[in-house]
């Protein structure tokens, strides 16, 4: 099987472009705005979807570096990144293989993207490679609660189904403990339960980690 074939979800794109427009109405465009406010220079986004980090980008950001691996997705974002005030290079490659030279990113941004890598702990070691000295890993992601937790009983009963129905997403990632294990600060970074993410896609890490 081809790397396109093999990250191709055409059905979930078409369901995940519904999803992610109607949670850029109900208030998750206001925290990608938000998490994006660290950014600036050339940005790496890593997981582009349908492209709307795009239009939360603050002015200091002067690039865009985005990864999308699944066609149907980069079909989607592709009048976003035509209409981009800043230049886009938008690329079909493997977050555990990115084609970047070291230190060539000033920030990276992982919005809904972790709970689907295949290997987090590789993903985020080229996250780290690619960045400068000291740069800036921007984190909106859902993670795993307790297991001993309403929603952590849910996630955990409804796990073995939700991968395969939603493009090999998993809701019971510990995303800040593989982001601290890769060599990341994460001061800055809160975990809470922010609206519009309810469970099982809750609670919620967001916050800028610092390369160290």
């Amino acid at each position: 099987m081809s790397r396109e074939r093999e990250h191709a979800h055409p059905v979930f794109a078409q369901v995940y472009r519904l999803v992610a427009a109607a949670g850029e109405r109900g208030g998750f465009g206001q925290l990608r705005a938000s998490v994006l406010a660290d950014a600036s220079g050339r940005l790496l986004i890593l997981g582009l979807g349908p492209g709307h980090d795009l239009a939360h980008l603050p002015a200091a950001v002067t690039s865009v570096v985005a990864v999308e691996p699944d066609p149907s997705m980069r079909a989607l974002a592709h009048g976003r990144v035509t209409a981009c005030p800043v230049p886009v290079t938008l690329l079909s490659a493997d977050a555990h293989a990115l084609p970047l030279a070291d230190g060539s990113i000033n920030a990276v941004l992982c919005a809904c993207v972790l709970c689907s890598v295949a290997q987090p702990p590789r993903a985020l070691a080229e996250l780290r490679r690619v960045l400068v000295p000291g740069g800036r890993l921007l984190l909106l992601e859902h993670v795993a609660a307790p297991a001993e937790h309403w929603v952590g009983r849910l996630q955990q009963l409804l796990q073995p189904f939700w991968g395969r129905a939603a493009g090999g997403c998993s809701v019971r990632r510990d995303t800040s403990g593989a982001v601290t294990a890769a060599g990341f600060d994460v001061t800055a970074v809160r975990t809470a339960m922010v609206w519009p993410n309810l469970p099982p896609v809750a609670p919620t890490v967001l916050g800028t980690a610092v390369s160290r």
